[in-house]
This record gives structure tokens, C-alpha cells and sequence, in this order.
């Protein structure tokens, strides 16, 4: 009997320092894939800009429709073989984010030439990040028509 309260209690004193370092490790691992979707989103934006020699961007106008129109135009690929570039889509045509106006979230924010990242506590609309992976489904289906802010 005395053997089993011994074990339990190491076990307990072991839960008691493993569990607080756990939460440092899932905290630091969503800044990680935060920051990650950031970089992509900001490289995809940069392959733009050296394509088109420019991005015209979209006004930012504290929703996040400026920035879902970003993201749709980096993922656009001209169907037409004589504009197609040289490295479009330039981030992956998959990527499907929603907004978050929430406080509690971690949000990508169009500053109206850079994407930034807002932590949770800060306040602003923006790509909520998810961290399941729901933000990627079915590419866009792009009308005919489609211009993208750049061109």
C-alpha cells in the first residue's frame, strides 16, 4: 500500500513541473504557425510585386475584405498561356481564411502594403489563424472576368 501512495506521489510532483511547461510549448507552438502564415502571405506578396513590378493594392478599410482580396490575388493564376507569370499563384491556391474581429484570436493584418500579425489582446480585424488546418479547402473558382488588384 505504502508503495502505491509513494509512486502516486511522484507522479503528481512529476504533473506538478511537466503540465505548466506544456502550455509554453503550445503557446509557442501557435506563434509558430502564426508566424508561418504571416511569411507566406508576405513572401507570395513580394513574388507579386517582382512579377508585376508593382502591387496596387487594396484600400485598407478596417475589414478584412482588403485582406481576403489580397489573398485572392495571390492565388489567382491566368488561365490565358500568354499572361501567365512566372511563379503564380504565388501562395497556395488552397488557403481559404475567414475574418476575426476577436481579441482572442491571432489575426494577419493588411497595413496596406505589408501583412502584419495581431496576438491575441490586440485589438483589429483580420485573417483570423486557425491551427487545425480548416483554413485550407477548395481553391476559389475564379469568374472570367477576374482582374486582380495588381493588373
Amino acid at each position: 500500500m505504502s508503495e502505491m501512495v509513494i509512486t502516486i506521489s511522484i507522479i503528481g510532483a512529476l504533473a506538478a513541473i511537466a503540465v505548466p511547461g506544456m502550455t509554453g510549448i503550445f503557446s509557442g507552438s501557435q506563434d509558430a504557425i502564426a508566424n508561418e502564415k504571416l511569411e507566406m502571405l508576405n513572401q507570395g506578396l513580394n513574388a507579386y510585386g517582382h512579377a508585376y513590378k508593382e502591387y496596387n493594392a487594396p484600400a485598407n478599410d478596417g475589414s478584412a475584405s482588403d485582406e481576403l482580396t489580397a489573398v485572392l490575388d495571390l492565388e489567382y493564376r491566368n488561365p490565358n498561356p500568354n499572361k501567365t507569370l512566372t511563379g503564380s499563384p504565388f501562395i497556395r491556391p488552397d488557403y481559404r481564411p475567414v475574418s476575426s474581429g476577436s481579441a482572442t484570436d491571432y489575426r494577419i493584418v493588411w497595413t496596406g502594403y505589408r501583412f502584419k500579425l495581431l496576438k491575441p489582446g490586440v485589438a483589429g480585424i483580420g485573417l483570423k489563424v486557425v491551427f487545425d488546418g480548416s483554413d485550407y479547402t477548395e481553391p476559389y473558382a475564379y469568374p472570367p472576368n477576374y482582374s486582380s488588384s495588381g493588373r
